[in-house]
Formats: structure tokens, C-alpha cells, sequence
């Protein structure tokens, strides 16, 4: 029910200013939409210690106009009613107190911060200058400033705001803490703000209750009956909808029998299906729901009513939102200015086990980041791991880096020291999986890093086709339930992997050619650098590489998850700011990386430098958001470095597939030389030095010899075709031959040569490749 109106002072405008006591050490002074004063605070020290108010309004009392020592007539009135006035669009900041909402004017002035004063007041007061308003409450940290916020929300519901949201103040906030003190390390206040969660008015279906121990249902007409127990309480906080106003839901939030946090977008198209199905995955999160009323729980959900309305996300990763850029996590976290307008649904309440926290930032920095200044390979992956959030600004493709080197030589520690940038080491997944399943996987931490672990685990036939479709950013096409086509799934993401072989060492267990194109998206870097102590190049005081990685093992089981929270903090706050600013500073490095450190490679290997630098970019920000606690210029060496490593292993970096071609009739004429192509001599006849009367079975051409030695090789059109160039486009392979001088060309500039061999009445055409080719 509403409040009762207090007896008082029947408020006019001053036409002067209040004059402030001698006593007080500070004055509030409540103004009129048109400015005026009428109401006044004061705040003043006790001799022995201690605060005490005391309160002016201007108006009627007695007979008498004039400031009188009591409180307003009627329903508090709100603080700063000049500003709300002045700036009727903004959003509103509603406070406990007076210097609150001061202090947390200066922190948002995107805001209008006001109050009603004390927390009984704010469950008093008038918010009807509210109506129509964006309102986000934010309560003292104690046990009144979350009454008090209760007891606002409904009024402000009754005033008619636009939207209402509150602020979760952390547990770990000193008790009583307000935005007049001091900010406490960890969180980011204005994280805080932005992802407050909206308050929806909820209007319950008949028969339906829910109080402070659960839902209950009383079946119309059977009031005598006991109620039943359908579940414990939980929140309706929205529906949800795409953009195109498909995909409805409803967004409900609950806690944990250990009191921890959940919330799930649930399909209105599961509350057409089995029951137990929606009841289950509840019970399984947490929230207690009666086997036995499971039916009514899902008629519960499909007609309760809210007004609140939540855009829907079906992956996890960048959303651009009225509000601002949101970076949207796979167990449903928010962050960014935009957190407050969307929720992620799916088709199962995700607990986020793998993007849990633990322990704090400075934790994170001082027991596992630190230990990656001056070693390259560490602080390498350290900095991949933050990079998947730059490939939607930087428009860049998803591709991969591989860490090989021998058993205990820490490239595992790399990747759990990887995987504790955002959670426990879950994060870390082995390569033992479908292909389908890493595109689930993939889907599921869009933006982010995708981290596996021991390639040597990974099938022969399926691991190319991986890297391809990782990097590709779309799994298989497949038909729905109704022969339909299901939407595909699709992500951004930078893959890490580890092993003691590489890509090329298993596509050549299954008989399979590496493709050029696979290659460049999973760039190999050897895991232990020279001179160093497998890893490491710098053991920070420890007495060898593995007690070092031992270390880092064991801390990123207490410290993860708060490095990627605090630069996503960081990074949606500069893309608000200026998108096209952030991009320009990354393009500029990447750009100047590359002049560095490949400018005479080919295109390939430039592609390649490119997603080095964008690694190296985003250790430089995390280093510069005070993330990283590494010097300036930490990150785009180590990337350096490593690059150095992938080039020095890639020959002098031409393009791949120009040298992927010439690898490849290079390794057939190796491999067959004698065997399969029949040796003449330079006057056309049988050469008697060699056996040639042995018959060359399976023939794929000739060699002529000279000298002792071959002059040069002729393959049959056909055996180049189908078997040299198997894999390879063959027109493609014998233009790249010529341009590297392999091929000698006819009189006329032509690519085939008409040559006259023993057996063969007339001429026929050869590819003729100098043995130069297997220098």
C-alpha cells in the first residue's frame, strides 16, 4: 500500500537562498524544478564524536511563511530536482543520502544522481518527477539500504518509470559502504553500473504465489486447501526477444543452495515440451524444484506477465547495443555500457564453470602474469589469450598458434597460464574431440580463446579439417528436425594449441598433404627457445624450468578469470568512447609490426605477421589498462620473437603456396626418382651405365643423364596432374615452377616440351624440371 503523507510544512518556493548554521559542517539545499530553494539539510559533528541532522523547509506553518526547522508536508521530496528538470532525457542514478548522491554525480555525470535522503525516506518519498524515466537504484551495502531499495523499486513501479534496474554491490564491499566512500579494489564501479540488472513488475497468474520460501500454488475456489510447493524463489527479471522480435523468452534468476548466482533465458518453446525437461535443468542448477510439480512450474512460466523487456543474444562475444558495446560471456556476464539491455539465451542455464573466478586481479598479476616478463613463449600466450576480443575490432580472420616442442617442456603451462586470463583450467581442452564438437565449443566462446591441448590426441584424418573450420568462423550446414536448414554454428575466436608434433606430422601419419592455407592459420612456434630452460629464457629466482612451471601450475588453480573481466571493462569503456580511435591505434601497430619484422616476405607470411601483431596489441593495451603488470613494450617483443621463430622455420617466408608447390614435386622426385622414372642418355639412347633393362614399373617419367649425373627430369602430363600435384591446382603449380627457375620452357616460351624417348614412335610432351629442385 502506499505510504501515508507525513505532517509538516506545506512547501513554497524560497526567495532566498537558507542560510547555513554556524554549527554545520555541511548543507543540502533541495531546489524546485525552476531552481529555487525550499528544503535544506545539515549535517554537524557531536563534541564527543558523532553526526546528528537537522532540517529546514521554506513554506506555511502556523500561519507563518518562512523557514521553519522541520521536514517538508507530505511525501519526501527528491534532491536535485533542478537537474532532473534540466536534463529530462538522462538516466537517473537514485542514491541513499544526500552525499551520495554528490559523490556520485562527480563519478556518472551521464547521470542525474538524487535521493530522498534516509532509507526510511526513499520508501516514502514522491517519485512521480520520475515518470517516464530510465532509473538504476543503487543501495547502501547493509541490511536497511537493501530494504530501503525494496521498498523504492515498488514505488518507483506505482510512479511510472520507463525502466528500473539495481545495482549488486559485491559481498566483498565493506559493510555500509556508499558512493561517497572510497572505491575498493577489484571490481569497476562503472562495470558495476552498467550491467545493474533490470527490475521487472511482474503480474503473477492466478492462483500463483511467490514469497519469501518459494513458489506456491492455491488452486482457484480450494482457498481452504493447503497451498503447494512448486519451487524455491527465483526472480522474473524480463522477456527476452531477438531484434527481429523472434525467439521469445522468459529470463529468470535464482541462487544456488550455496548462494550463488544463476540466470537462464528459457525459450517460451521449451514450455511447450516435456515439463520435466525445464524443471530438471533448474534442479540441476540449484534451484529446488518439486518433481511433482513440474507441470505447474511450466504453466507458471508460460503466463506470467512482465513489462520489462531484455534483447536476447543467442552467442556469447561482442553485441552492440542503444546503450553501447556489451561483451556478453557463455555463463551469461555481461559487461560493458550495454550490459543492462541484453541477457544470453540459450537452450540449457549455464553454470560458467569455465569462466569462473577466482582469487583477485592483484593475485593474478603478482602470481602468474609477472613470471612472463622476459619470457617470450609465456608472455606469447599470456597476450593470445586476451586477443580474441580485438578480432571484431580489428576486422581480423580467426586463426591459430601451436606451441610444439618435446614432453616437459612447459608448452602445457603455457596454455593453463593462457586459460587463467578468463576462468579455472577448464579453459584448457584436450584435442580429443569431433569436429562437431569443437564447432559447439567454438560457438560457445565466440571473442574469446579457444585453447586445446595435445594435438598428438587429435584424429590423423579429422585435425586439418579442424583447423580449417576454426579458422573458417562457420561449422556444417545441417538440416533440422523438419528436414529444414538449421542455422550453422558461427564464432570469432584466436585457437591456441600445444603437442609434441605439429599439424604436418599428422596429416602425414594419414597419408594427407598439409595445405598451404593450413599453414598459415595454425602458425607453429617451437616451445623452447635457445639457450633457455625449455620454456622459459628467465627462471625469476626458481632453480629450474619445471619448478617454475610447477609454480604456475598450482596458482592458476587459486588465480583466474578477473584479468579478462578487468581489460573487457577497459576495452568496452574505449569502444564506447571512440570505436574508430581503438581501431586506428591497433591498425597503426600492426601495421608498423609487420614493416618491422616481415617486410620482405610474401603475403602469406605477412598475413601471418599481422596475427602476431594483433597479439602483440592486446598485451600492449592490457599492459597499458594496468591488467598486465609489464613494462611498455613487453608484449610486442615477445611477439617479435616468436614470430622470428615461425619465420626462421618457414624458409625465407614466400608465399606458402608457391612453396607448399614446389616442396611437394620436389619431395615426388625425391621419393621415386629411380624407381619410377627411366633413365636416358643425353643422345637419346639407352644409357648402358645403368640397368636400364630392368623394367620401370608404374613409369611417371624420364631422366636424362649427362655426365654422371641428371640433367633433368621429364614427368608425363598425366602422372603430374594426378599424382605430382595431388591436392595442388597443377596449372597453378607449373606457373610457380617456371617463375622459380625449375621448368625449362620450349624454344617458343611454352610450359610443355615435346621430347623423342626410346619405345615412343613420335615425340611426346614432358614437364621438364630442373634437378635443381632438390638442392
Amino acid at each position: 500500500m502506499p505510504s501515508e503523507p507525513t505532517d509538516g510544512v506545506e512547501i513554497l518556493p524560497a526567495p532566498t537562498e537558507p542560510a547555513r548554521p554556524a554549527h554545520a559542517t555541511a548543507m543540502w539545499v533541495y531546489r524546485t524544478a525552476e531552481g529555487q530553494p525550499f528544503h535544506a539539510k545539515y549535517r554537524s559533528e557531536k563534541p564527543g564524536g558523532g553526526k546528528t541532522y537537522s532540517q529546514k523547509t521554506y513554506g506555511m506553518l502556523d500561519g507563518l511563511k518562512q523557514w521553519h526547522s522541520k521536514a517538508p508536508a507530505g511525501h519526501p521530496p527528491l534532491y536535485n530536482l533542478d537537474r532532473l528538470a534540466a536534463s529530462a532525457d538522462a538516466p537517473v542514478l537514485l542514491v541513499e543520502g544526500e552525499k551520495a548522491a554528490d559523490a556520485a554525480f562527480k563519478r556518472f555525470p551521464d547521470y542525474i544522481a538524487t535521493t530522498a535522503g534516509s532509507a526510511v525516506s526513499m520508501g516514502k518519498a514522491d517519485y512521480a518527477p520520475l515518470a517516464g524515466r530510465d532509473v538504476v537504484i543503487w543501495p547502501d551495502h547493509d541490511e536497511p539500504g537493501q530494504k530501503a531499495a525494496q521498498q523504492a523499486m515498488k514505488r518507483l513501479h506505482e510512479a511510472g518509470v520507463a525502466s528500473l534496474r539495481i545495482v549488486s554491490v559485491p559481498g566483498t564491499f565493506p559493510k555500509a559502504w556508499d558512493l561517497a566512500d572510497d572505491a575498493p579494489d577489484g571490481p569497476d564501479l562503472r562495470a558495476l553500473l552498467d550491467e545493474a540488472p533490470t527490475v521487472a513488475r511482474v503480474q503473477m497468474p492466478g492462483g500463483f504465489a511467490m514469497k519469501a520460501d518459494g513458489l506456491f500454488y492455491t488452486p482457484p475456489g480450494d482457498s481452504d486447501k493447503p497451498p503447494v510447493r512448486v519451487s524455491a524463489p527465483f526472480e522474473i527479471v524480463a522477456q527476452t526477444r531477438d531484434p527481429e522480435s523472434n525467439n521469445w523468452g522468459l529470463l529468470l534468476r535464482w541462487k544456488d543452495h550455496d548462494g550463488k548466482p544463476h540466470e537462464w533465458a528459457i525459450p517460451y518453446s521449451k514450455m511447450h515440451g516435456d515439463a520435466r525437461e525445464i524443471s530438471g535443468v533448474l534442479a540441476e542448477q540449484g534451484l529446488r524444484c518439486l518433481p511433482h510439480a513440474a507441470r505447474l512450474l511450466q504453466n507458471f512460466l508460460a503466463t506470467v506477465e512482465t513489462d520489462a523487456r531484455l534483447a536476447c543474444v543467442r552467442q556469447p562475444g561482442w553485441h552492440m547495443t542503444e546503450r553501447g558495446p556489451v561483451f556478453v560471456l557463455a555463463n551469461g556476464t555481461k559487461i560493458g555500457p550495454g550490459a543492462g539491455s541484453v541477457t544470453l539465451q540459450a537452450g540449457r542455464a549455464s553454470s560458467g564453470d569455465k569462466f569462473a573466478v577466482s582469487g583477485t586481479l592483484e593475485g593474478w598479476r603478482d602470481d602468474v602474469a609477472r613470471y612472463a616478463i622476459g619470457n617470450s613463449r609465456l608472455a606469447f600466450y599470456i597476450s593470445a589469450a586476451l586477443a580474441g576480443p580485438l578480432l571484431d575490432i580489428a576486422t581480423e580472420q580467426s586463426g591459430g598458434f601451436h606451441l610444439v616442442g618435446g614432453a616437459r617442456s612447459g608448452k602445457s603451462t603455457a596454455a593453463y597460464a593462457a586459460g587463467s586470463v578468463w576462468g579455472p583450467t577448464g579453459q584448457v581442452r584436450a584435442w580429443r574431440a569431433t569436429a562437431n564438437g569443437l564447432e559447439g565449443i567454438a560457438a560457445e566462446i565466440s571473442d574469446t580463446v579457444l585453447i586445446l591441448d595435445e594435438i598428438g590426441q587429435a584424429s590423423d584424418f579429422e585435425v586439418g579439417n579442424i583447423v580449417y573450420s576454426l579458422s573458417n568462423e562457420a561449422g556444417k550446414q545441417r538440416a533440422n528436425q523438419r528436414g529444414g536448414a538449421r542455422s550453422a554454428f558461427t564464432w570469432r575466436t584466436l585457437f591456441l594449441s600445444t603437442g609434441e608434433c605439429t599439424l604436418e606430422d599428422k596429416q602425414n601419419e594419414a597419408g594427407k598433404k598439409t595445405m598451404a592455407g593450413q599453414k598459415t592459420r595454425l602458425a607453429n612456434i617451437p616451445a623452447a627457445p635457445e639457450g633457455g630452460h625449455g620454456l622459459f629464457e628467465t627462471l625469476h629466482g626458481f632453480s629450474d624450468g619445471a619448478a617454475l612451471s610447477n609454480h604456475l601450475r598450482r596458482a592458476v588453480h587459486r588465480q583466474h578469470g578477473t584479468a579478462s573481466r578487468a581489460f573487457l571493462a577497459r576495452l568496452t569503456s574505449a569502444r564506447a568512447g571512440d570505436d574508430a580511435e581503438l581501431r586506428q591505434w591497433i591498425d597503426a601497430r600492426r601495421k608498423a609490426f609487420v614493416a618491422e619484422h616481415a617486410k620482405d616476405a610474401g603475403s602469406q607470411a605477412q598475413s601471418v605477421a599481422g596475427r602476431f601483431a594483433l597479439v602483440a596489441c592486446a598485451g600492449e593495451l592490457a599492459t597499458r589498462f594496468g591488467v598486465l603488470p609489464w613494462p611498455e613494450g613487453e608484449a610486442m617483443e615477445a611477439a617479435a620473437v616468436c614470430f622470428r621463430a615461425w619465420l626462421a622455420e618457414n624458409g625465407s617466408g614466400e608465399a606458402f603456396e608457391e612453396q607448399a608447390a614446389i616442396e611437394q614435386v620436389r619431395a615426388f622426385i625425391a621419393a621415386h626418382g629411380d624407381s619410377r622414372f627411366q633413365a636416358i642418355g643425353t643422345d637419346g639412347g639407352v644409357d648402358m651405365n645403368v640397368d636400364s633393362r630392368v623394367a620401370v614399373m608404374n613409369r611417371a617419367g624420364f631422366r636424362w643423364l649427362r655426365g654422371g649425373g641428371v640433367e633433368y627430369f621429364g614427368i608425363l602430363p598425366t602422372a603430374f596432374m594426378s599424382e605430382v600435384c595431388k591436392g595442388l591446382n597443377a596449372r597453378r603449380a607449373v606457373d610457380i615452377l617456371a617463375k622459380a627457375g625449375h621448368l625449362i620452357l620450349s624454344s617458343g616460351g611454352k610450359k610443355k616440351v615435346s621430347r623423342r624417348v626410346p619405345g615412343y614412335g613420335n615425340s611426346i610432351s614432358l614437364y621438364l624440371i630442373r634437378p635443381s629442385i632438390l638442392a
